[in-house]
């Protein structure tokens, strides 16, 4: 998979996803075997203040390159400013989102809410690439809603983009007012790489399974696959898309006590990042995920996981149900 100037051996990446692509994930990812890891999507507005690029969660260590940033906003010139600053503090991808549906961020007109603004992204599009040198993407969502309209505009901003010299489009199978419901169509994605085959494309939207995710990339033709929500709690699911890759009979599947192990590991990075308190009720997102692969009682192990009121009660539960 080649993103611009950067080759990676697998076709894969762990995608940006606000409030969980921290230091402490994309560590995890890197172990498992995922060359390029984002950070967090960040407002372009914040990207602009020294004192939130500052904070250690946005600090880039030496051990954790190469790292994409992702970029949420409206106005071209905040947003090249952004993009500066995020290759200043060593970022080396830049990826423009155009494609989040939360509710909070479409009141905004911010997100997938611009896909209704083809000129806009457009715009914004070539006034980062006027001033960044590093490989530049686009993550977009297949339309607005459901409308010819919005599949046109859809298709007019991949045209223009790609002609503008786009480094790479991460396009998601669902429309922006789907949201994550029904099935992501990857039909789209695959007449997307059909019509721009020199394009790097990346697939996005219901990989959870790698089986399935191999399926959908060889099937589409695409260069590679974002997981996101797939991650989640499932670190190993990197290790698992080599293993198909490579044709293994079984692919990785750790056991009961690797789990915990990891999970411990999670935890141990985020105590470089977070203060006592923050840290175990920021942790309970990831470990309501991670109880699913355990062979026991899921149902049990999540509230215990989550329901734990400090660190060393949480300790203890991990230590219990986990033998580590």
């Amino acid at each position: 998979m080649q993103i611009g100037n950067l080759n990676f051996k697998r076709p894969m990446l762990q995608a940006a996803l606000s409030g969980y692509t921290d230091r402490a994930m994309r560590m995890l990812a890197r172990r498992f075997g995922c060359e390029l890891t984002f950070s967090g999507v960040m407002l372009d507005k914040s990207a602009c203040h020294k004192s939130v690029m500052r904070m250690k969660n946005y600090q880039i260590e030496d051990d954790d390159h190469p790292i994409g940033g992702q970029l949420l906003g409206t106005d071209p010139k905040i947003m090249a400013q952004a993009a500066q600053n995020f290759v200043a503090q060593g970022y080396d991808v830049i990826d423009l989102n155009f494609a989040c549906p939360a509710p909070k961020v479409l009141r905004r007109g911010r997100g997938g809410a611009m896909l209704g603004n083809p000129n806009l992204i457009i715009e914004i599009f070539k006034t980062v690439r006027d001033v960044v040198k590093v490989p530049l993407m686009m993550k977009l969502r297949i339309g607005l809603d459901e409308s010819e309209g919005a599949r046109e505009d859809f298709w007019r901003i991949c045209e223009q983009a790609i002609a503008g010299g786009i480094d790479a489009l991460i396009v998601h199978g669902r429309t922006t007012s789907q949201y994550f419901r029904g099935k992501a169509d990857w039909t789209v994605i695959a007449e997307l790489k059909k019509k721009y085959p020199q394009t790097t494309i990346i697939g996005s939207g219901d990989l959870f399974e790698p089986d399935d995710i191999i399926h959908k990339m060889k099937s589409t033709g695409i260069d590679g696959v974002a997981i996101a929500r797939g991650a989640i709690g499932r670190p190993w699911i990197f290790q698992q898309i080599i293993d198909v890759l490579d044709g293994n009979a079984e692919f990785y599947k750790p056991d009961v006590q690797e789990q915990g192990k990891i999970i411990v590991d999670h935890l141990d990075f985020l105590c470089e990042l977070y203060e006592p308190k923050k840290r175990v009720w920021y942790f309970r997102k990831f470990l309501a995920h991670y109880s699913k692969y355990h062979a026991g009682e899921k149902r049990k192990l999540k509230m215990q996981l989550v329901g734990a009121a400090d660190e060393d009660q949480l300790r203890a539960v991990i230590k219990n149900h986990y033998n580590v």
